[in-house]
């Protein structure tokens, strides 16, 4: 078998296969480095071809560290392989490391979508030269644990599938709100300030609003986005950014002003059942927000909670590895990297000012959220 590597391929040729593998979801879509783009990321697609056509692919993000004199490379949910194979890996990876020369880049991280509990996808990758990155939580990659639901039964048999109280959240909630999805810029804005509710709430950070209509703009037109808003006598209580790639979709946002009690369950009803109207066969609700097996100590176990009664599986990806290009970067790197668990507890129970400084100190905060 002869294999080539193509850099940036088709648009549509690069979605259909991706789509089309197992495992393939929207990280790695097309779509997805294109809305990098505009928040300081450089996509770069690269595809391994075999006589056949497209057998290997992958989205990879380069950025700049802080300094400007290095690179990093990510792949979220990458790289997407139609088959385990040995070779394809190696084409990809020889292919991104003449690529970092190039561009003095420090490592590629990726975190494929590979389940833990397969030892063949799991070995293929350290075959390869990959490193293990042995920790549960990344602030800038994909979660390591998801939450995902089978939606094959269909819209009725799930709904009977969920708990009383759920079921009745959903009918009360509904009564109370109307719940329509739009695109519009007053659809977003209305959105984004919910979101600005809940990071207050909760302390986290946010994407500014241009985020989400370059969003948007890159998804809406497919038909790939859907922005649910519930409002309460004409004024936003509630929303959700759910989106469609293939046959799988995936929740990307969900906001609340907490105003109204059990709400989140109408929206989140109404994006599910977005979901199988629209052919999907598995909704992904995004991570447990917990460590595995989740405890009641852990911070986002309400989450998994709320995750696990609308019928949610935990899905448990092998988690994150690196090729380095660069060791004496890397390890700088990877000592910053792990002690952000630690500085993410103390920036949430300091005063305002001083969270404002040290977020300021923080040497990685350019990486922004999860590309």
């Amino acid at each position: 078998m002869s294999l080539s590597v193509i850099r940036n391929p088709d648009r549509g040729v690069w979605d259909a296969f991706v789509s089309s593998t197992l495992q393939g979801s929207i990280y790695q879509s097309y779509e997805w480095g294109q809305l990098l783009a505009g928040q300081g990321w450089e996509p770069i697609y690269l595809g391994v071809t075999d006589d056949e056509g497209l057998v290997g692919a992958a989205l990879v993000l380069s950025r700049r560290l802080p300094g400007g004199l290095a690179r990093l490379l990510y792949s979220p949910r990458g790289p997407v392989l139609s088959r385990p194979s040995v070779d394809v890996l190696a084409t990809l990876t020889r292919t991104v490391g003449k690529i970092a020369k190039e561009r003095r880049d420090v490592f590629w991280r990726i975190d494929p979508p590979v389940l833990a509990d397969d030892p063949g996808g799991c070995a293929l990758f350290e075959q390869d030269g990959f490193r293990p990155v042995l920790q549960e939580w990344s602030y800038w990659n994909r979660p390591k644990y998801d939450m995902h639901l089978d939606l094959a039964p269909g819209e009725a048999a799930l709904f009977d599938a969920l708990p009383k109280e759920g079921r009745k959240n959903i009918r009360s909630a509904g009564r109370k709100v109307t719940i329509r999805s739009g695109l519009s810029d007053e659809d977003i804005a209305a959105f984004h300030e919910l979101l600005r509710c809940t990071a207050a709430k909760k302390r986290i950070l946010i994407r500014d609003v241009d985020y989400f209509v370059r969003c948007r703009n890159l998804l809406g037109p497919a038909g790939m986005m859907r922005l649910f808003v519930a409002r309460h006598e004409g004024r936003p209580v509630c929303g959700g950014i759910t989106t469609r790639f293939g046959r799988k979709a995936v929740q990307l946002h969900i906001a609340n002003d907490y105003s109204l009690p059990k709400v989140g369950w109408a929206v989140q009803w109404e994006m599910i059942r977005w979901a199988i109207a629209e052919g999907c066969d598995m909704y992904d609700l995004g991570g447990t927000a917990t460590s595995y097996p989740p405890r009641e100590s852990d911070r986002g176990h309400g989450v998994y909670l709320f995750k696990r009664s609308l019928g949610a599986e935990i899905v448990r990806w092998y988690g994150y590895a690196d090729q380095v290009f660069r060791p004496h970067l890397y390890r700088c790197f990877r000592a910053i990297e792990r002690s952000l668990p630690v500085s993410e507890r103390l920036l949430t129970y300091r005063p305002r000012g001083i969270i404002g400084r040290l977020r300021g100190l923080n040497p990685l905060r350019h990486l922004g959220h999860r590309p």
